[in-house]
């Protein structure tokens, strides 16, 4: 029986009644409802942040190429999700198509994992968005909020908690009590505010272009890994000296990373120089060497060390930093790299090296596999598929339409800022309205400065009406992904399952979501958890690929409102361009994955394998209900809805015990 209960699915016919009976949840959504709350889940976070840290960081011009590959994993994912929605249109997105596939035990591992994709991608939205506040406050009254009130106490000392990030978090909790019309409305709102920002930062920025940062820029001039570490050792190297006392200390660590900086960046370009002449490369070649010899040390000399103490520390970190920078160099290609794969991929990775791909292949899919966070919310439409007024239809339309639309902004946003500003200079933190800013510092014209500084302005406001949908709409897929698993038991229904008589929506598990996320949000480092973000949507999309592949040869004959076209092509891809881009995460982010699964596992054989509804009717102490044997074959009786059934069932049982 415990085996087969891990296997167990459940049947459509089980699905489709389970929606059914004043419990469901209130249809009201349309087609356009689904694409801006698509499109409101999508655009947030990803483009306001994740382009600029990917393109100053990881992947150069080439940031444009690292969204296409994302968008095509994305692509090959949505075809699926559409298949599924529009065959089964309930709350629970890939968690319920994994339980009519592969069984419970996989059904849980992606509902645990699209907790990552929610609630946690809420958390690190609702710090950026603090970020976007502050950078509206700067343009408007020239000052930003204290940083003991807008940054965690983990990773910024002295800081007390994330105030916007909280107060922010609890305010969508309370709009998504309210309704899922209210929400809607609020959603749709934002998102044209959003759109608008957008086509004005492309458009506005196409005035803007040097398209001479796309290809002139020299590779030279990209982040290496001895640059993040050259700050990380003069932080150690100041720390280990307790003469030192707390702001005497930050001041120092900056001055000494500042040095090591500016001799790196001129002992860098001088090695290139004699290994060119030593080459015997042409005239032209060893020109452009001393050029860049020149613009480094008109750039960085008036930054380097000046005392005795001063050259022995940044001669001291620059050793170890060239030291260290192997290993971290290997680090960008994630599991490749650990199973050392990366020395056969490194030539691959070199030739295709230029001023637009100055990181290389790698520095292209590693992005992809960061700014898929970006992508993060296309399949939250699949979650509101039991609000959608005719799901059939208007749900696939919804994912695919959504998908298209903000592939097509990314692209462009992406060339827009990197044409703007030469990459290695991007604002990692407020890339599109840093952009228009700091391209105001660059003019003389009083006016046009002004309007540039104003239009930064303007893109904040749009950044910060864009992250707050993104808070909305992944908020409530959570609330219902774990509404679907209380349902089947492996949740605690009186808590996940309830359903407000008069609002209709799951407002204890809202509650308790909403306060967790804000906590999270005003008091945790959310850096890190950006990549977990991303590798559990991946394992999420990987399994609703198979998932769906494995339902179309189980259960041929059952009618499709939408069917993936060419499934047993598209199918695979998808499997294997998600699964290309988990590989390249970093080894500590897998190692963070098993670490969660390993809770995730605690939880479902602590409560949920003994709640569940497929183990009770398997094991006789419940009425034979309509959930599927491991055989794919569905029983007959109808499966009882909402959480008063639900109770009634723990009822019978409490009274036979």
């Amino acid at each position: 029986m415990f085996w087969k209960q891990l296997f167990a699915t459940k049947s459509l016919e089980t699905l489709q009644e389970e929606v059914k009976g004043e419990h469901r949840l209130r249809r009201a959504l349309g087609p356009i409802s689904l694409t801006a709350s698509g499109v409101g889940a999508i655009i947030g976070a990803g483009i306001f942040v994740m382009t600029g840290q990917v393109a100053a960081q990881d992947a150069g011009p080439a940031v444009v190429l690292s969204f296409v590959v994302a968008g095509v994993g994305c692509l090959f994912a949505a075809l699926c999700y559409a298949e599924f929605a529009a065959l089964a249109p309930v709350a629970g997105s890939a968690y319920t198509y994994a339980y009519a596939t592969l069984g419970e035990l996989f059904a849980w591992i992606i509902g645990w994992n699209l907790v990552l994709e929610y609630a946690m991608a809420c958390a690190c939205v609702a710090s950026s968005w603090s970020k976007y506040l502050n950078e509206l406050l700067l343009i408007l009254f020239g000052a930003e909020l204290p940083s003991f009130l807008s940054n965690d106490p983990f990773s910024h000392e002295g800081a007390w908690f994330n105030l916007p990030a909280l107060l922010i978090t609890l305010a969508v909790t309370a709009i998504l009590v309210r309704g899922i019309r209210e929400s809607a409305t609020t959603n749709s709102i934002l998102v044209g505010i959003k759109l608008g920002v957008v086509l004005f930062v492309i458009f506005a920025g196409l005035a803007f272009i040097n398209y001479k940062n796309w290809i002139d820029i020299p590779v030279a001039e990209r982040h290496l890994p001895e640059e993040e570490l050259i700050g990380e050792l003069a932080a150690k190297t100041v720390e280990a000296d307790p003469s030192y006392k707390r702001a005497a200390a930050r001041q120092r660590i900056e001055h000494l990373k500042r040095q090591s900086l500016a001799a790196y960046k001129i002992e860098q370009r001088r090695q290139i120089a004699a290994q060119l002449a030593a080459q015997g490369a042409s005239q032209r070649a060893q020109a452009e060497a001393q050029s860049l010899i020149a613009q480094a040390l008109e750039r960085y000399d008036h930054d380097l060390p000046q005392s005795d103490e001063d050259k022995n520390q940044v001669r001291q970190i620059l050793d170890q930093a060239r030291q260290e920078a192997p290993a971290r160099s290997t680090e960008r290609w994630g599991l490749l790299g650990v199973l050392g794969l990366n020395r056969w991929l490194t030539p691959i990775d070199d030739a295709v090296r230029n001023p637009f791909i100055p990181y290389g292949l790698a520095g292209i899919i590693f992005g992809a596999a960061m700014v898929f966070f970006a992508y993060i919310g296309f399949d939250a439409v699949s979650t509101q598929a039991e609000e959608a007024i005719r799901p059939q239809r208007d749900v696939p339309i919804a994912i695919l339409a959504s998908l298209i639309i903000c592939t097509i902004l990314y692209i462009g946003v992406a060339a827009v800022i990197t044409g703007m500003v030469p990459y290695p200079d991007i604002d990692t933190e407020r890339a599109v309205a840093a952009a228009f800013r700091q391209r105001g510092d660059l003019v003389h014209n009083p006016l046009l400065k002004g309007l540039l500084r104003g239009a930064s302005g303007l893109i904040s406001l749009g950044a910060i009406a864009g992250m707050t949908s993104v808070l909305l709409i992944t908020f409530l897929g959570q609330v219902r992904i774990f509404l679907a698993m209380a349902r089947d038991g492996l949740l605690p229904p009186s808590i996940f399952a309830a359903v407000h008589p008069r609002f209709k929506t799951p407002h204890r598990s809202t509650l308790l979501v909403g306060i967790v996320i804000s906590l999270v949000a005003a008091f945790t480092p959310i850096t890190m958890l950006e990549k977990m973000v991303n590798i559990g949507t991946l394992m999420a999309f990987v399994m609703v690929c198979a998932a769906v592949m494995v339902l179309r040869l189980r259960r041929p004959h059952v009618e499709r409102p939408f069917r993936t076209p060419l499934l047993f092509v598209f199918g695979p891809l998808g499997i294997a361009v998600n699964l290309v881009m988990m590989l390249f995460l970093p080894p500590a982010t897998w190692a963070r994955l098993v670490v969660w699964l390993a809770v995730g596992m605690a939880i479902y054989f602590g409560y949920g394998w003994r709640h569940s509804y497929i183990g009770r009717r398997l094991s006789g102490r419940i009425p034979s209900f309509a959930f599927a044997s491991p055989d794919g074959l569905a029983d007959t009786h109808p499966l009882p809805s909402g959480p008063e059934a639900i109770q009634g069932v723990h009822d019978q049982i409490h009274e036979k015990k």
